[in-house]
């Protein structure tokens, strides 16, 4: 058949148009690309650690891998142990020190493993070439690769004026430069050129626990929040999504799967969307708006903020509670002010145990009675008028149905909801002293038994993150910490992460977001997922994917893993889901 030698050569079709080698990049085309080498590695690493880097957009990894003759590495490697004892013996400043033994022991390490495992040793040079539209994109994606690869305790270099050197290496040619494999390659045994190399599977396979969905390759999700091991030190998890991306829908699968497995549920409900749920279960539901049953002067003790044992109960710790109470509702009270209204709670909870023991407490209408007995032996202009006045509201007024009264024991049921669904009208500062009422009700309630596993679910938390009381985020905060200790798992679910990053509440808001093994990134808005990147060294992929995923689909991390989920839910579990957030 005649060639026709009208159609352009196949070299034309795949070559670029323009190849041009500058001391830290190449222009290949209309594109620029940066050829990069790994030179450190962590003492140890995990199966497939470089898969991460691998499935990176615009970046291709390539690895070489040559046999080491054995004779002469152990030689070598017994005259570098001599060398690493005789400087430290010359001894240095700590650093210097700290990094002698640790060559030392992965030499010593390495040499145990030639010669009692019998390991097969390797010469490994790891290269990746990064691209980008021009220089500028390039330079920034370069250091957003960096960060991430020192995140996992590797460091990279750019081949600066090896750019030509460092593209013959990576390309599919079988060739390693010689003078990049001389300065560049590193000795390691055969298990270590295994985990090397980054195939692995995507999905997350626990052995028990709850089916959360699929992954990106359809395998089941199969994930256990108790399973505390290597870097999944707890069982909290946080929901992250913009409104209507199915964080609520996620998170009622995840508890009634859960609950069904014998774990206790608290669920602090602001949108009511845990009712027919908490119904069909034979839960208990708790009213926490209209005609309230949750009293703030019940004595319930806080979780600690240190690694003590937990304190019991008592009045005079349940007023540390209350300062942040009459903090939230009272912003505007002054320090005096402040200090005659826990005078005043400690006298009326002196008065009310003379008159009914410890079977009962008082609540806010026999403190605004105290106060408004001492206004009127004091005259008008007494600063207990003031206090008489602010909290009237609270007692007679249109606060009162809320915490005029003290709520019953409750039945001790598994699945409870405690439902502040009434407070969607109130005042900001209602809203917000009641909801820390409530969590600290809830905390009393994790603590009363440690020998059963119970998840604390605390949807809408971005109530909490109030600049002007840090002090609530702050319970939240040490709640995360604590509750580890008490076979507990919170999970806190809210919409945009920029509540938490307020300078004021910074400390706790970012504990808050920091400290959980779990977390579930479903779709972000836009500000959202610049900060979220940062946080947690998210690839371009990564955030690509949180852009445009759709709803139930998300981001699953737990500890170094990260897995793609679709949250699926079966058919006949959707009767118990219902509610908002479907």
């Amino acid at each position: 058949m005649p060639i026709n030698k009208t159609l352009p050569d196949m070299l034309d079709i795949t070559l670029p148009s323009a190849l041009n080698f500058a001391p830290k990049h190449i222009d290949m085309g209309d594109q620029a690309f940066r050829a990069m080498v790994i030179v450190a590695y962590p003492p140890k690493v995990n199966a497939a650690f470089l898969s991460r880097f691998s499935s990176l957009s615009n970046v291709t990894l390539s690895i070489h891998v040559e046999p080491t003759d054995a004779t002469t590495l152990i030689r070598n490697i017994n005259r570098a142990v001599g060398e690493y004892g005789g400087r430290m013996e010359l001894g240095g400043n700590a650093l210097t020190m700290q990094r002698l033994e640790q060559s030392l022991k992965d030499a010593q390490e390495l040499l145990r493993k030639l010669d009692q495992e019998q390991q097969q040793v390797f010469f490994v040079t790891v290269l990746l070439l990064v691209a980008a539209r021009d220089v500028v994109e390039l330079n920034k994606r370069v250091r957003r690769i960096e960060g991430m690869i020192a995140a996992a305790g590797i460091r990279a270099r750019s081949l600066m004026f090896r750019q030509e050197a460092g593209l013959k290496t990576i390309g599919p040619w079988v060739y390693v430069d010689k003078d990049i494999k001389a300065s560049f390659a590193r000795n390691m045994p055969a298990e270590t050129v295994a985990a090397i190399y980054p195939f692995n599977v995507a999905g997350l396979n626990d052995g028990s626990g709850v089916m959360l969905g699929r992954d990106k390759d359809n395998g089941l999700v199969l994930l256990d929040i108790w399973k505390r091991e290597g870097d999944r030190t707890n069982s909290n998890l946080t929901i992250l999504a913009k409104p209507g991306a199915g964080k609520s829908f996620a998170a009622k699968m995840l508890i009634l799967r859960e609950f069904l497995m014998g774990s206790r549920v608290i669920v602090i409900d602001p949108e009511r969307e845990y009712r027919d749920m908490c119904e069909m279960l034979g839960g208990e539901g708790i009213c926490c708006g209209k005609n309230g049953r949750i009293n703030p002067l019940r004595v319930r003790s806080a979780p600690p903020e240190d690694d003590t044992e937990a304190t019991s109960a008592s009045v005079s710790l349940h007023l540390r509670t209350l300062r942040t109470f009459f903090g939230l509702y009272l912003q505007d009270l002054s320090d005096l002010e402040k200090a005659l209204l826990e005078d005043a709670l400690i006298e009326v909870y002196t008065q009310h145990k003379k008159v009914h023991g410890d079977v009962s407490y008082p609540t806010i209408r026999h403190l605004h009675k105290y106060l408004s007995a001492k206004a009127e032996a004091e005259g008008s202009t007494s600063i207990y008028t003031r206090l008489s006045v602010l909290l009237r509201r609270a007692a007679e007024g249109a606060d009162s149905d809320i915490w005029a009264i003290d709520e019953p024991e409750g039945k001790g049921s598994d699945f409870t909801v405690l439902d502040i669904y009434d407070l969607k009208d109130a005042e900001e500062s209602v809203r917000r002293a009641q909801y820390f009422n409530i969590l600290s009700y809830a905390w009393n309630m994790v603590e009363r038994d440690r020998t059963q596993k119970t998840i604390l679910v605390v949807d809408e938390a971005w109530i909490l993150a109030d600049p002007h009381t840090p002090q609530a985020l702050a319970f939240l905060r040490d709640t995360s910490k604590r509750i580890r200790k008490y076979m507990g798992s919170l999970i806190v679910i809210s919409q945009n992460v920029i509540d938490f990053l307020a300078p004021e509440i910074q400390r706790h808001g970012q504990a808050i977001l920091d400290n959980p093994t779990y977390k579930l990134l479903l779709t972000q808005g836009e500000k959202d997922r610049q900060i979220l990147a940062n946080l947690m060294n998210l690839s371009e992929s990564e955030e690509e994917f949180l852009m445009t995923a759709n709803r139930g689909e998300g981001l699953l991390v737990a500890g170094s893993q990260r897995i793609r989920v679709k949250i699926e839910a079966a058919q006949y579990e959707m009767q118990y889901l219902t509610g908002g957030g479907r």
